[in-house]
């Protein structure tokens, strides 16, 4: 019979926020311990484990538990919360519901968030009565490094991914006297216990979905909105609205932006709400989950412009009072964006969805405000789908085939 331990080291891959139940701060304030610091509950680890294997309900109850009247059972899975091991920046992030890429009277809220870059440790433990589930739990880590397992509040519009740094196994048998004082002497949160331990090598790409990954370049400037208040402090001047970043000054395009940016383009194509409501969920009526995931894309070169403009009356061709404003916007940059999706999508989906790539790339489809006076366009450098080069096949000629593999 063997126990078995996993260390898993893995730093924050964009911004996440698991909320705490309160609204102190934001209307959606995340979870910290006593002393302020954030932390990932091993519940909120639990609950995102275990919907990764909806829809075999035998194997959820044998890995995590039952509370069902007959045969109740605990969980063979033991799972421990996830502590920060240095700093991390926090953030305050802004969003609004679209409609015909205009803001919905009363749907704004905003709302707390760890930034990307902050690193945390977690264990995780199997029981001895359980060891023919290990490859079934290492799948779960597999998982989890491929961003199909992420954590908090919208996690399918990229929220919440992570990127696993390392994973460490320790296995004891319990059938002979030696693996018994070993696994009554192991500390599990001790880093010396961990010195000799076996480390895992986890696969790249899961069989089961398809990976999509845009490389792209700006072909405009971008303006993904955060507004300022604030008058500024001994002369300096605020701008009114900049372009989102991170705390370290590093823009950023947030998952929701993207996803809110596809959905519409591919209802717009599709003409068809019950085939947009399968791939992008829904809220109202029947509440579906996304079975697309979007992650958020760190903007790398550029530079930041600002500039003041004024409302013109378009009458009289003369300026409003009260309608000068200042703008920072980015110009330049690269980036990349990764789609995911499950290798069960219909032949329509695909072919609808790599016209929404192709609009992309082709100036059509435009992110962030101000897209009316030509903001927000990108061109799609390279795609890669499981890996492979698909970029020659971005042209109407070849959509059938761009996201097949």
């Amino acid at each position: 019979m063997k126990h078995t331990y996993y260390r898993i080291l893995f730093r924050a891959k964009s911004a996440f926020s698991i909320g705490s139940g309160r609204n102190a701060r934001t209307d959606h304030d995340i979870m910290r311990r006593k002393d302020g610091t954030p932390y990932i509950p091993a519940a909120s680890i639990a609950g995102v484990f275990r919907h990764y294997y909806d829809g075999d309900e035998k194997l959820q109850d044998q890995l995590f538990g039952s509370i069902k009247t007959v045969n109740q059972h605990t969980s063979a899975l033991f799972f421990y919360d996830a502590d920060l091991t240095g700093k991390c920046d926090e953030t305050v992030r802004d969003s609004v519901k679209l409609e015909n890429r205009t803001a919905v009277k009363g749907a704004k809220f905003d709302m707390e968030a760890v930034e990307a870059g902050a690193e945390f440790v977690t264990y995780l433990e199997l029981d001895k009565y359980h060891e023919q589930y290990t490859a079934e739990t290492e799948m779960l880590l597999t998982a989890m490094k491929n961003g199909i397992l992420r954590f908090g509040y919208k996690s399918t519009r990229g929220y919440g991914e992570v990127e696993i740094l390392e994973v460490k196994r320790m296995q004891f048998e319990l059938g002979n006297p030696a693996g018994l004082d070993a696994w009554l002497a192991f500390e599990m949160k001790d880093a010396a216990g961990w010195d000799h331990a076996e480390s895992l090598a986890l696969d790249t790409h899961p069989e089961n979905m398809l990976c999509i990954r845009l490389h792209l370049r700006q072909q405009s400037a971008l303006s993904i909105r955060v507004y300022s208040t604030d008058p500024g402090k001994d002369h300096q001047k605020f701008p009114d609205f900049k372009q989102m970043a991170m705390q370290n000054g590093d823009p950023v395009i947030p998952g929701t932006s993207w996803a809110g940016a596809f959905r519409e383009r591919f209802r717009q194509l599709s003409a068809d709400e019950p085939l947009t409501n399968g791939l992008f969920g829904e809220l109202n009526g029947d509440v579906k989950r996304s079975r697309i995931l979007f992650s958020e894309s760190q903007i790398r070169g550029g530079m930041a412009k600002e500039m003041t403009r004024n409302s013109i009356d378009r009458f009289s061709a003369a300026t409003k009072n009260t309608a000068l404003y200042t703008e920072r916007t980015w110009y330049g940059g690269e980036t990349e964006l990764t789609l995911t999706i499950p290798h069960g999508t219909s032949p329509k989906e695909r072919l609808v969805l790599g016209a929404v790539l192709l609009d992309l790339h082709n100036g059509y489809l435009s992110l962030g405000g101000l897209a009316s006076v030509g903001r927000g366009m990108f061109r799609i450098e390279q795609i890669e789908v499981n890996g492979s080069d698909r970029t020659v096949l971005l042209e109407p000629a070849g959509l059938a085939a761009l996201l097949e593999v």
